[in-house]
């Protein structure tokens, strides 16, 4: 809500480009509120109850970033699942987070396509036929802070994985004491590094989100990719495992440009 209004006519995603979905339009702060506004029509329109689950399996992608804004401040609760996991390990998240809808990644559809769902879209055409393009008004919702906005699992090393639920408070405290701390500001541009399934991103998606800060998607990490997005785009913060640092650094020492 503060992007849209402070920020509206700024370029809020720019889509990883190779996307095995086509990749979503460049949309500013305005069009995002506008995305989110069609996703809660769409959800009112599938049924979806306030405090159901929808659940996502996908790399880093505009659509995943969407759905952070268009299903919890719709009043449902996303579940972004870790795309790594095999099957076994997603059917049962699916089934123990109660998800009555998935949307699953193309690359993953194959894969995937034992994992049972009331309702299931592969994510590109499929889904925004039917979660994009709806006029009118989604039915209200009264923002309850210490209502649950989404799920994420734990990675289940010593056990079958864990739902942690983060209300709405819990996401808002955390993206305003990442970005004290950080120092983000509204001219910074962010890339997505982290995958997006991650703590919501450790919730760095709210907190720049917040401050107008364009998000830069990349699908999959690579030093060299990571690089020609810096030089595209401007980028002044990623986060990332030293991994992922360490892969930046790499191909800096044989960097020639684009």
């Amino acid at each position: 809500d503060r992007a849209l209004a402070v920020y509206p006519d700024r370029v809020a995603i720019v889509d990883e480009p190779d996307q095995p979905a086509n990749p979503m339009a460049t949309v500013t702060y305005r069009e995002l509120a506008d995305i989110r506004r069609q996703m809660g029509v769409a959800m009112d329109k599938l049924g979806l109850d306030m405090g159901d689950r929808v659940a996502m399996v996908s790399h880093n992608s505009a659509r995943l970033l969407t759905s952070f804004f268009g299903v919890s401040g719709n009043g449902r609760v996303f579940v972004p699942i870790n795309f790594r996991l095999n099957t076994e390990e997603v059917k049962y998240i699916v089934e123990q987070c109660g998800a009555r809808a998935l949307l699953i990644d193309p690359e993953l559809a194959d894969d995937l396509a034992d994992v049972e769902c009331e309702m299931k879209w592969i994510l590109g055409e499929e889904s925004d036929a039917v979660w994009l393009g709806h006029e009118g008004e989604p039915a209200p919702w009264e923002p309850d802070e210490d209502a649950v906005a989404s799920i994420n699992y734990t990675s289940g090393t010593t056990a079958r994985p864990k739902g942690v639920e983060q209300t709405h408070r819990a996401r808002w405290l955390n993206a305003v004491t990442f970005g004290w701390h950080t120092g983000v500001s509204d001219r910074d541009v962010y890339l997505h590094t982290l995958p997006m399934f991650h703590c919501d991103g450790w919730g760095m998606l709210y907190t720049v989100t917040g401050m107008g800060v364009k998000h830069v998607v990349i699908r999959k990490v690579d030093g060299a990719e990571i690089l020609r997005r810096v030089e595209e785009h401007g980028v002044t913060m990623m986060c990332g495992a030293p991994a992922v640092v360490s892969a930046v650094l790499d191909a800096a020492a044989d960097w020639d440009g684009p």
